[in-house]
């Protein structure tokens, strides 16, 4: 299993999505079962991680501001912005990825070693339209809202933190805060959220479908899948973020 025949998959994968989605009806059963087994499965974790990030970067940022300007009054918009378009965007992405991620690989690598996706085709079912596409759908709209949620979850700790330990008041930290983030500040979240979650299930169905050699093999698939689709977020967040600050 290379890692150039797997991203020519993907990119074919990507091809017949756009098409598929052309087309309807969407299969929406599959596709809200999707979204409640793996976005909302994954709320706890989101939720819990992003708090503990949100309360680590205030701190960070405070600590280091004091040192170098003597002065905390800037935590609001600096936290604000480094959440809006990183922190609560990136982490989401790269939970799903090591949760979501490995969880789709290793089911379609397991229907593929076990003949499933074959008896589909002999049934005249599109693998593709059945498997892929609903879980590609599903993950959009879960990384999107998920991403929200982080966000929101996140900049509620920031604040606390603020307010408790670094003495700012609710309307203080809201009024500086507007001064630093805007609708593009929210764009940038929301369209990074849609392009990490078109990406994860493709690559993840891409290794599942290319998994061979039994149990082991299906290992190796996910492990394969979860470092692959992590390379790619990360390089994936860089090229957006790049683009975000020549255009906005």
């Amino acid at each position: 299993m290379t890692l150039v025949a797997v991203f020519q998959d993907s990119i074919g994968l990507f091809l017949r999505m756009f098409r598929l989605a052309l087309h309807r009806p969407w299969r929406w059963k599959d596709i809200f079962q999707h979204i409640v087994q793996n976005g909302i499965g994954s709320l706890p974790i989101i939720a819990i991680s992003t708090a503990f990030s949100g309360i680590v970067v205030t701190n960070e940022i405070a600590y280091h501001m004091d040192q170098a300007l003597h002065t905390t009054s800037m935590i609001p918009g600096f936290s604000a912005q480094f959440i809006l378009r990183e922190l609560g965007i990136a982490v989401p992405a790269l939970l799903l990825v090591s949760k979501v991620g490995a969880s789709i690989t290793a089911e379609i690598g397991g229907m593929k070693i076990t003949e499933q996706i074959d008896a589909l085709k002999l049934l005249g079912i599109n693998p593709v339209s059945y498997l892929v596409f609903p879980r590609w759908i599903a993950s959009i709209f879960s990384t999107i809202a998920l991403t929200l949620v982080a966000i929101t979850v996140t900049m509620a700790c920031a604040i606390l933190i603020a307010i408790t330990r670094f003495n700012f008041s609710f309307l203080e930290y809201i009024n500086t805060l507007r001064h630093f983030v805007g609708t593009n500040d929210l764009l940038c979240a929301i369209t990074k959220s849609a392009v990490f979650g078109a990406v994860t299930p493709i690559i993840s169905c891409a290794y599942g479908f290319r998994c061979g050699g039994g149990a082991e093999g299906v290992g190796n698939a996910t492990t394969q899948s979860v470092v692959t689709s992590t390379i790619t977020i990360i390089f994936l967040d860089f090229v957006l973020t790049y683009l975000f600050t020549l255009f906005l």
